[in-house]
């Protein structure tokens, strides 16, 4: 009877693990959407282009790191005053603990620990061979996440439930690690026998494709919006009057476009077309060599289309931004250039 007890446990234990996983690939294709840009932008900075399996691979990153979410964090108990006023978890600091628990456990004290290991495999794994890194940020990496973890559940998803549901575990901080470890020694062994494509630090795509301008223009949108909110705020701020002050409207335009025009116009100029965005995913905006009078109206006249496209609407309302979107669209569609290309 003790042994059909313990079977049907070990056996509860492992079911435990269902929902976790159907929830994470639920979440994975909204996740995988949301995160498409920095994907992307990934993908064309290491590889210097867009191919299947190299895609395929960082969306798999996506569903691991969202499964080790799942499984880490959820589920949540249900009623948190009961579960709180009954249960009282305390940090296990023993690292030898994990002994002590096999001979208590059996199998199931041995499941846990084996699984703590092959959680954290793909994380070692992915930063081996996706992004590369070398064993002495690998390493940290591997730690630093599992303390992530381990204090959301110590603090109650810091502090987002009202108390510990879940035990922090010194022993899991070092099988987690282990398990990144033997991950990126996987890795290792796995590149030697399939060496990744290595790409020239010096390759610049002079004739980028839609996706990559976009993306590219994304990553200096980002850094537009970054620079221009806090600033506006800042000068807001120091009028007195946040957002009522009609002079505000005009400081906030006024900021929108010298941010919008230091990114998109000046920092090109001087770095052979490559804006912040266009460098990380090594491209420039300069299809051809043209004259520095050419050059000049051609940088002039790609700014102001780009601004028109995309922040004349905070200024006033207008079907205008939508309208050029589309016609630069078609435009591409037809010659696979856009119109201030042939400048």
């Amino acid at each position: 009877m003790a042994t059909e007890v313990r079977e049907r446990s070990d056996v509860s234990f492992i079911a435990s693990f269902t929902g976790p996983f159907i929830l994470s690939v639920v979440l994975w294709p909204f996740a995988s959407l949301l995160l498409t840009l920095p994907v992307l932008a990934f993908l064309y900075h290491r590889d210097n282009g867009l191919r299947f399996r190299p895609a395929f691979e960082a969306y798999l990153v996506v569903l691991y790191l969202l499964a080790l979410v799942c499984f880490t964090m959820y589920p949540l108990p249900s009623d948190p005053v009961a579960f709180c006023s009954t249960h009282h978890l305390e940090p296990q600091l023993n690292p030898l603990q994990f002994i002590s628990d096999i001979r208590t456990d059996g199998v199931r004290g041995v499941l846990q620990l084996a699984l703590n290991v092959v959680f954290f495999v793909p994380l070692g794994f992915f930063m081996g061979r996706t992004f590369r890194w070398p064993f002495r940020v690998a390493l940290p990496v591997g730690f630093l996440a599992s303390l992530c973890i381990e204090t959301a559940q110590l603090t109650g998803l810091f502090h987002l439930y009202p108390c510990a549901y879940r035990l922090f575990d010194v022993d899991d901080l070092l099988t987690n690690t282990l398990g990144a470890v033997i991950g990126f020694a996987i890795a290792q062994a796995f590149s030697r026998a399939f060496p990744p494509e290595l790409v020239d630090a010096e390759t610049i795509d002079s004739n980028p494709g839609l996706v990559r301008r976009f993306v590219a223009f994304s990553i200096d949108m980002t850094l537009v919006l970054s620079a221009s909110i806090p600033t506006v705020f800042l000068i807001w701020m120091a009028s007195g009057q946040v957002g009522g002050n009609p002079l505000n409207a005009r400081y906030s335009v006024a900021v929108e476009v010298f941010f919008f025009v230091l990114f998109e116009a000046v920092v090109p100029w001087f770095r052979d077309g490559r804006t912040v965005g266009g460098a990380f995913t090594r491209m420039t905006v300069e299809t051809r060599p043209r004259t520095p009078v050419r050059r000049a109206v051609f940088h002039a006249v790609r700014t102001a289309t780009l601004y028109a496209m995309t922040f004349s609407w905070l200024a006033w309302v207008s079907a205008m931004p939508l309208i050029i979107a589309v016609v630069l669209w078609v435009f591409w569609m037809v010659t696979r250039r856009m119109p201030y290309d042939l400048i």
